[in-house]
């Protein structure tokens, strides 16, 4: 019922999808029609193709077709059928294949064949703030997440059907992701570090403090925030550490890519935003927005987080290669004044040239010190369209 942004960048050749469950990855691939299409949850299907890859080549053949689009979903599931999906592109020219999958790190690191080149990659996210459109709020999403069947639900007044979808997808992450693949030998210790990482989110990781509150090792914790990269569940936001290195702080962020699914694993997912949670869900929420925006325009930005040792920060750093490009500080609130802009000021002073911007939680957009106040809707257009 939403419009994707990413159905304007769908290539006419084979492609990875990867994205999140419930992101709406099969709902888009099955809309272009495939002549084939293979889904590895199944069990029985994920069964007979585990058996036998080869079965792959038999199956196209049967079709007696020489073009078209063959949909392989959650191809991680039975990564050796790349080897003979290139086969294929390499036999039949004008046949292309559709691969979803949960992430292609998950598939680098079992050396999975990711066909050299001969598909692009694309990703797929919860819902944006332009494809939600005239049905988008804020307080929804930063309590509910903006999964496209859970944010549905929750628009439709069905507040606790919501609920109940959200603490179904942290067992169903937990039971089918993190304990059927094998991923972790204690599932127990991992789910401590999950609730203790989403108390932290947004914050600098302290992988030290986490080994001492969640009784595992200081490796197993790397580990686990590796598989939450690996399943797209969260990702790192990297210090910006261009100059003056010594004064830096250098741990890195650590975001969930949605904020329904981190209220969900601590627990918080019936009850109502607290203003204590706002302002961290806000910038959550923000931050992800301009992930996905780098995503779907394929503006190949770095994006990282300035702060020093002695804690003058800001939210945002957008480069690209080794142009700074701009530095966004996000408030929640409906004001700001001038002692909210600290950190940015300080970021001024090292680097007068680089355009700085807050965003804020009112409509109007205003210069104070030399900042730019904008709306999020204003600054993810102003990104869009100028950088």
């Amino acid at each position: 019922m939403y419009g994707r942004v990413i159905t304007n960048c769908i290539p006419k050749s084979s492609f990875f999808l990867f994205g999140p469950r419930q992101t709406g990855k099969t709902t888009i691939l099955e809309s272009l029609k495939p002549v084939l299409n293979i889904n590895l949850l199944d069990p029985g299907i994920h069964l007979e193709f585990s058996k036998n890859p080869e079965l792959l080549k038999k199956k196209i053949e049967g079709l007696d077709v020489k073009s078209g689009l063959v949909l392989i979903d959650e191809v991680q599931r039975v990564p050796l059928l790349l080897d003979v999906v290139q086969m294929m592109t390499g036999s039949l020219p004008d046949l292309h294949f559709a691969l979803s999958g949960s992430s292609a790190r998950k598939l680098r690191r079992g050396a999975a064949n990711l066909l050299g080149g001969r598909a692009v990659v694309r990703s797929l996210h919860p819902l944006t703030m332009s494809e939600l459109g005239g049905n988008f709020d804020i307080d929804r999403v930063l309590r509910f997440g903006s999964l496209p069947k859970i944010y549905s639900t929750a628009e439709h007044g069905d507040e606790d059907l919501a609920g109940d979808l959200l603490k179904s997808y942290v067992v169903t992450y937990l039971q089918e992701e993190i304990k059927s693949e094998s991923l972790v030998r204690n599932l127990q210790g991992f789910q401590n570090f999950l609730e203790v990482a989403a108390l932290q989110f947004g914050e600098q990781v302290n992988f030290s403090n986490i080994e001492r509150d969640t009784l595992v090792s200081y490796s197993a914790v790397r580990d686990y925030y590796s598989i939450l990269e690996d399943t797209m569940i969260g990702f790192f936001l990297p210090p910006f550490l261009r100059s003056r290195r010594k004064r830096m702080s250098h741990a890195p962020k650590f975001y969930f890519f949605d904020n329904g699914v981190t209220r969900a694993i601590l627990g918080m997912h019936r009850s109502g935003v607290s203003p204590l949670e706002r302002g961290r869900l806000w910038e959550q929420w923000f931050v992800q927005e301009v992930c996905r925006t780098n995503d779907y325009h394929r503006k190949e930005w770095k994006i990282s987080f300035w702060r020093t040792s002695h804690g003058a920060e800001v939210d945002l750093v957008i480069e690209r290669g080794r142009e700074v490009l701009c530095a966004i500080e996000i408030k929640s609130g409906k004001t700001v004044s001038s002692g909210d802009l600290g950190g940015i000021a300080s970021f001024r002073e090292l680097y007068p040239h680089v355009k700085s911007y807050v965003v804020h939680g009112a409509g109007e957009t205003l210069n104070l010190g030399g900042s730019t106040l904008l709306s999020a809707g204003a600054m993810l257009k102003k990104l869009v369209d100028e950088f």
